[in-house]
């Protein structure tokens, strides 16, 4: 935790940390300038962390009282960072033989752990909040704890893993957790033509998105015609410049093809078609661009199975089951906004990175077997290049396919 809030591009404001114990994260955020309230619901912690920042000289602009979730804490106004290390112990691995206290300290709770009693109060609590509020948590993740990120994902929140370290059979990661254009929510629309055409019009700073219940006109790759229904999710990404501006369009499409493929439990296909197990497609992503204007980010998604003229598609209803299109969308836009949002808070993506994401994406199909033929080559993808491009090898030689005339899938 004390490498994951050095590692912030911001040291200002008022941090809050829950669960204090010796002292350790709050001395490292006093010493980087913070101002802290910081609390624990041990008395024999809060007065070791008082004692500790007295030593070094660092109790100034902090304060640290007795306090915790459930035990009369409420969020400060203007709070601008919320850090937590979790309990992870199992209820069932420490009955009788913790105190009370130590019990309160080190152990988890059932029905979605402390975690999710903090996103209650946060909620509840939300006008104490600054609106770029960032929460730290650290969450023990193999073997699993009642509290987990994904709970913050299925609420909407972004949930980006910024520090992780294995002991033993325990994997710890801290994840920052926010919410999408600071709670601020999408251009949304009850119909349009296009919502790639709509999002033309909100260019700018900021986590921009449109969002239409129900789009007339949609469209693929090379203007192909994109059939939507009421209901399914139709939705733009406008990203500017500075955000997206270093990155291919491939590479910007096939990374988050993989990221909006993972949040649905489904396939991408190389460049950008989400696809069910069964091989039958779900949806599409599509980037356009032009001049110095922002980036878009076309999403398409279905809800449901359904045959029409000759195309047999899949639905988000096989994979997250009965939830609706703004349910979708909002788990879509976290997703999205983890790895592309400028929070001021965390660096941007690499390069790296995302090529590690795109190529984790396609290795699903590629795991069972998929391989792809060129004109009256066969080929097998070995990894994705900077451009966005399939990186391929056959019997005499590689290449790179960044085109999709000629090339067919073999599964």
């Amino acid at each position: 935790m004390c490498k994951a809030v050095a590692n912030l591009k911001r040291s200002d404001g008022l941090a809050l940390e829950i669960g204090c114990g010796s002292g350790a994260v709050t001395l490292v955020l006093a010493s980087l300038g913070w101002d802290v309230l910081a609390c624990d619901v041990n008395p024999f912690a809060v007065a070791a962390t008082r004692g500790n920042l007295e030593e070094h000289g660092l109790q100034e602009n902090v304060e640290v009282v007795e306090a915790g979730i459930n035990d009369g804490l409420e969020i400060p106004d203007n709070t601008t960072l919320i850090v937590w290390n979790l309990p992870y112990l199992e209820p069932e691995v420490t009955k009788g033989r913790l105190d009370s206290i130590e019990e309160a300290s080190f152990t988890d709770i059932k029905g979605g752990g402390w975690s999710e009693r903090l996103m209650e109060l946060l909620t509840r609590d939300n006008d104490a909040m600054n609106d770029d509020c960032l929460v730290l948590l650290l969450f023990r993740t193999d073997p699993k704890s009642p509290s987990s990120p994904f709970s913050w994902k299925r609420s909407g929140w972004s949930a980006r893993s910024v520090a992780s370290l294995r002991l033993g059979g325990e994997r710890l990661q801290v994840f920052a957790l926010w919410e999408p254009g600071q709670g601020i929510g999408p251009r949304e629309l009850e119909r349009c033509d296009s919502t790639m055409d709509e999002a033309v019009s909100i260019g700018g700073d900021g986590w921009q998105r449109v969002f239409a219940h129900e789009q007339a006109r949609g469209r693929g790759r090379r203007g192909s015609e994109w059939k939507s229904r009421r209901g399914d999710v139709s939705a733009t990404w406008s990203l500017s410049p500075e955000v997206a501006g270093k990155l291919s369009p491939g590479l910007l499409q096939t990374s988050i093809g993989a990221i909006v493929s993972n949040a649905l439990g489904a396939e991408v296909k190389w460049p950008n078609d989400i696809m069910s197990d069964d091989i039958r497609k779900m949806g599409g992503i599509l980037v356009e661009s032009s001049g110095s204007e922002n980036i878009r980010v076309g999403v398409g998604v279905n809800g449901r199975d359904f045959e029409e003229e000759g195309i047999n598609a899949s639905g988000w209803s096989n994979t997250l089951g009965e939830m609706s299109g703004v349910e979708v969308f909002r788990t879509i836009d976290a997703s999205i906004s983890t790895h592309f949002e400028d929070t001021g808070w965390l660096p941007m993506p690499t390069v790296d990175e995302l090529l590690d994401i795109s190529w984790r994406g396609i290795s699903h199909q590629l795991s069972r077997g998929a391989s792809i033929k060129l004109g009256s080559t066969n080929l097998r993808p070995v990894g994705i290049s900077t451009s966005g491009g399939l990186e391929a090898l056959g019997r005499e030689s590689s290449r790179i396919v960044d085109d999709l005339d000629g090339l067919e899938w073999l599964f």
